[in-house]
């Protein structure tokens, strides 16, 4: 098999569904009522030599740091990995348990609940690790330029808001309409594992729905497994934090159903165009972000962080296998950052993750800081993006060496 020389990559998946009866997140907190689809969690690893690394992928609106530093433990006492080698990300679905900031309103099904989810995140990862078998990466790129759009408008009176919906396409921001493929092929043909990086808010259904789901992601993977384009199949969100669906904030499974299967047939149809990364170091990179809170947040909690003058500790994270990079950020990173960090990327393929390892809230453009609206009102500091540019130039540029 050509590629990738001595690779090995493994790939593993568990269920997370919580029980009935856990807060849902993402929205006013609202206790849920039902399961309307099976929540998931995957991982891959990528191992050559005595160098490797691993991404875990999950159905969940986000994870804290402490919490995140807590599963990467675990990882370490079971198999060695080091934290900086371990990238923890979510799909940031509206309508799953609330794995952020624990334990502010929470009930003690959702504490049990996010112990053993941590468990299971670690136990993941491990079994990836130890899973991993010969494969090459595969990479190809499409577009889905109808399925989403930029919610942040301009009024008529020159003060820019909100409006979540737009299901005739005419609000005219920008959103990155990319979608990267990220195949792992088996050296018998099989494509093993499919990991799709899309960036749109996973919000077509809204605070009025009452049932456990990952909204689209999880009916894109559906999808996709159901007609054999590859056994497993992850999500990672690029870049959108102001980017929703066109058809949002519903109550059904229909919704998320029909987006979910709409973004699967642009990818099926573009899998056939998968081609080898060229091989190539393997390499990772954590580089520590601390910012100084500036702005007062919208729900001020009693402690570290919430308050203007305080410290605000993060990180950039980057992973490299030959030709092919992914760049983990810390919040709701912005659809202009993913052609952005793409740009000054040291690698030719690059993977843009928002709400990897972290989540510190929006992360807007300066521009968008200046108009502000509800995502601007939320972020914590001035001046982000020269920030953000800097830590994961960095960033790359360690992976690079």
């Amino acid at each position: 098999m050509k590629g990738n020389s001595g690779l090995l990559i493994g790939i593993a998946s568990v269920d997370i569904t919580p029980p009935v009866g856990v807060t849902l997140s993402g929205y006013t907190p609202r206790i849920s009522r039902s399961i309307g689809h099976a929540l998931r969690a995957e991982a891959m690893a990528c191992r050559r030599g005595d160098k490797a690394w691993v991404l875990v992928a999950s159905d969940t609106i986000g994870y804290g740091r402490d919490d995140v530093a807590e599963i990467r433990d675990r990882i370490r006492q079971a198999c060695g990995l080091p934290g900086e080698a371990v990238m923890i990300c979510a799909t940031h679905t509206h309508s799953g348990p609330a794995t952020l900031f624990g334990g502010d309103g929470l009930n003690d099904l959702d504490r049990q609940y996010l112990a053993d989810l941590k468990g299971k995140l670690a136990d993941v990862a491990v079994a990836a690790f130890r899973s991993a078998e010969p494969g090459r990466l595969e990479t190809t790129w499409t577009e889905a330029p109808s399925l989403a759009h930029n919610r942040r408008v301009k009024g008529a009176d020159g003060a820019w808001g909100n409006e979540w919906w737009d299901p005739d396409g005419k609000h005219p921001g920008y959103v990155d309409p990319s979608v990267m493929l990220v195949g792992v092929r088996r050296p018998d043909g099989r494509l093993a594992a499919l990991m799709v990086n899309y960036g749109c808010h996973p919000v077509t259904l809204g605070y009025d729905s009452f049932a456990v789901s990952p909204d689209y992601p999880g009916y894109l993977k559906d999808a996709l497994e159901r007609q054999a384009v590859a056994g497993t199949v992850l999500f990672v969100n690029a870049g959108g934090g102001n980017v929703n669906p066109r058809v949002c904030i519903e109550v059904g499974d229909e919704h998320p159903r029909k987006m979910g299967e709409a973004l699967a047939a642009i990818v099926a149809s573009a899998v056939g165009r998968l081609a080898p990364v060229a091989d190539g170091p393997l390499a990772w990179r954590r580089e520590p972000w601390t910012l100084v809170r500036t702005r007062e947040p919208r729900k001020p909690l009693d402690r570290p962080g919430f308050h203007v003058g305080d410290s605000i500790p993060t990180e950039i994270q980057a992973l490299r296998v030959g030709d092919l990079g992914l760049i983990g950020l810390p919040g709701e990173l912005f659809s202009e950052y993913s052609r952005m960090l793409r740009d000054i990327s040291s690698v030719p393929q690059t993977v843009v993750m928002q709400l990897a390892n972290d989540c510190i809230s929006y992360l807007p453009t300066d521009e968008a800081m200046a108009q502000g609206a509800y995502e601007s009102k939320s972020a914590p500091v001035e001046g982000m993006q020269d920030m953000i540019m800097e830590h994961a130039g960095k960033a790359f540029a360690a992976i690079a060496d």
